[in-house]
């Protein structure tokens, strides 16, 4: 529980302070008693601000618990009145764990505390009261004995001994729901010694908060002696309350993060060592700095020491605060170097190479000269995406693109996600013939054409023609294929299989399409995994230096509307980490001047009659190209003529 939570808590339970008046509407004033007799008014709680009260003789007005308290003990440092109000109200804020709300023991302090109730506020504040009972102090002053709520019970037994052996203890809050009783005697019977420390209640770790809201290093001890030894000299410590719990300190490290760091001193026995190389390596994984600042040889844990020569503690415990700024200073040193690093100034040279690299014919051309003139040369490192309605040509385009590169001699892994690599040498197949045949289109052979392999002697000699100029590149492309089973994973690996078996040249990459690459999560939305997948190929053109270029489904409200931004599917990620955003629709689709919608909707309808009945005749339609996005270049658009039946794209005058 923090400061400010146990402000909270004694605000929350003010009334608990006060004694009810007769008339059960107020409380009797514990300043000058008023609502104690017949017709006394008391005092009463404003109902606009709760925890705030005012006595109707005068005492006060709209005051909270704090300065209520503070008048009536004629105190005015609030550090003392908050003291005294958590001996009022039992709460402990050096616990670090929340309060139950369950019902509290009265615990005496002539006996056990009740372990069934799982909290121990009550009996803590009437042992903090006998606390100047016992001498057994361990040289620790009373002031820091008391400000962590040590205390003494002169009778005391454990829960579960059955047998009630009564012994003098003192009790070490470790929070709420458990504490250490320390046996008190000087001369324990060595049948009992093992009973000399025990536990009551739940474990964990002793002064925890201490961890997210010290402003200095923390000591991490074992004993809760030796980390009370470290904070009456002016440190500040937690400790472990046994060495089998660094794991568990790691766990409330990972939650708690630390304001600085800490400083290992571990006990020098077997235990203790062991339990150091733990959390030194639990702390290096959590990136949280520390330092190992071992205790003298000849003492076995911080207390022992503190005991024999508080002075050479004390210097002691400086050397430890000095290590750790160095070892900080260290730290910050390589995160600054680290910064600078990232400065403009530092990446300059990077800067000219990458400069003298384009210079020498980074773009990879796409073999069409108006749109690499729009994409300032061609392809360079980044994330492209394609879009189009369906059976508009988005796979057509991307494979006439890839074959231009690869007659180029640049290798490209082709990754299709919905067609067979038979089909797509089909497209590419019947490309050529079609081009191959020039006005006889008749010899020309459709994808279906070529798969059936049903040919007369005129159209085998042009697809035996098709097949040669095919075989002249197609060793440079790789078509990977695969129906839900590939993933940016599997990508990065065969992009590192390539770059590996050609000489370290790395290739363009092509994925058909986005939306159905293998899911990032099951458990994630279609959104969240498109959006995930897209930030991957964004990073597989970074780390590799290469354009990614990925076909893209449009959401199905866009069909008959201008292509935009919007108009791709799940378009979040798309829209934002791309570089070049580009769009395919058919000619003349955008909005004509003054054009009401309805008048659009109608006039696209008639356009797409016009469109499908080319395309039964096996004549070109006509498709713009629009440059959506482009990070470092020009937007515009360009005109293709699109022969649908042969996957043909040529550029229009």
């Amino acid at each position: 529980m923090t400061r400010e939570e146990v402000q909270d808590y004694i605000r929350e339970h003010a009334t608990d302070y006060f004694t009810r008046d007769k008339s059960g509407k107020g409380y009797i004033c514990p300043i000058c008693g008023s609502g104690s007799g017949r017709k006394g008014t008391g005092i009463t709680e404003n109902p606009k601000r709760p925890g705030h009260f005012s006595c109707w003789t005068g005492c006060f007005s709209n005051a909270d618990i704090f300065e209520i308290i503070g008048l009536k003990e004629n105190i005015t440092d609030f550090n003392e009145i908050f003291n005294r109000a958590c001996a009022e109200f039992g709460v402990f804020p050096d616990s670090g764990i929340s309060f139950s709300d369950r019902p509290k023991p009265k615990a005496k302090a002539t006996a056990s505390a009740d372990n069934s109730s799982a909290n121990f506020r009550e009996f803590y504040k009437e042992a903090r009261n006998h606390l100047e009972e016992t001498e057994y102090h361990r040289g620790i002053s009373l002031e820091t004995l008391r400000a962590y709520w040590v205390g003494y019970v002169p009778e005391w037994t454990h829960s579960k001994d059955t047998a009630k052996h009564i012994t003098p203890r003192l009790i070490i809050p470790v929070s709420n729901e458990g504490y250490l009783a320390r046996d008190t005697r000087k001369d324990i019977p060595d049948d009992e010694k093992k009973y000399a420390k025990q536990f009551e209640g739940k474990k964990g770790i002793w002064n925890m908060k201490s961890i997210s809201e010290s402003q200095q290093p923390v000591f991490v001890v074992e004993g809760e002696f030796d980390a009370l030894s470290i904070i009456d000299v002016g440190g500040m410590a937690v400790a472990l309350c046994s060495a089998s719990s660094a794991k568990k300190f790691l766990e409330v490290v990972a939650q708690r993060k630390p304001k600085l760091g800490f400083i290992l001193s571990l006990d020098n026995d077997d235990a203790g060592q062991k339990a150091k190389a733990t959390i030194s390596e639990g702390l290096k994984n959590l990136e949280i700095p520390f330092c190992v600042h071992d205790l003298p040889a000849q003492y076995n844990d911080a207390n022992e020491f503190f005991m024999t020569n508080r002075t050479e503690f004390e210097e002691w415990c400086e050397r430890g605060f000095s290590t750790f700024r160095e070892i900080l200073r260290e730290s910050e040193s390589q995160a600054r170097e680290e910064f600078e690093n990232e400065s403009a100034y530092s990446d300059l040279g990077n800067f000219l190479q990458k400069l003298k690299k384009s210079r020498e014919g980074l773009a990879i051309p796409t073999g069409f000269s108006q749109l690499d003139t729009l994409l300032d040369g061609g392809l360079y490192p980044g994330l492209y995406f394609i879009g189009a309605i369906s059976s508009l040509g988005k796979t057509s385009l991307v494979l006439q693109i890839a074959d231009n590169i690869a007659k180029s001699g640049r290798g490209v892994l082709f990754f299709s996600l919905e067609m067979s690599r038979n089909e797509l040498i089909a497209k590419s197949l019947s490309r050529l013939t079609r081009q191959l045949c020039g006005d006889n289109t008749r010899l020309a052979k459709t994808t279906r054409g070529i798969l059936r392999a049903n040919f007369n002697p005129a159209e085998q000699k042009i697809f035996a023609q098709a097949v040669k100029e095919y075989s002249g590149y197609a060793s440079n492309i790789f078509i990977s294929e695969g129906v839900g089973d590939i993933g940016v994973g599997e990508i990065r690996e065969k992009l590192d299989r390539f770059i590996h078996f050609n000489e370290g040249v790395p290739p363009v990459i092509i994925i058909d399409y986005a939306q159905i690459l293998s899911p990032a999560n099951e458990k994630y939305t279609d959104k969240q995994n498109t959006d995930k997948n897209v930030l991957e190929l964004k990073r597989i053109s970074r780390d590799y230096q290469i354009p990614v270029f990925a076909i893209s489904s449009f959401n199905r409200e866009n069909y008959t509307e201008p292509v935009n931004m919007a108009s791709f599917k799940e378009s979040g990620a798309i829209e934002y980490s791309s570089d070049c955003l580009i769009g395919l629709q058919y000619a003349e689709w955008d909005y004509q001047d003054k054009e009401k919608e309805g008048d659009h909707k109608r006039r696209v309808r008639e356009r797409l009659e016009l469109i499908f009945a080319l395309q039964k005749q096996g004549m070109p339609i006509d498709v713009e190209c629009k440059i959506l996005k482009n990070r470092n270049g020009a937007k515009d658009r360009i005109n293709f003529k699109f022969h649908s039946m042969f996957n043909l794209f040529e550029e229009a005058e």
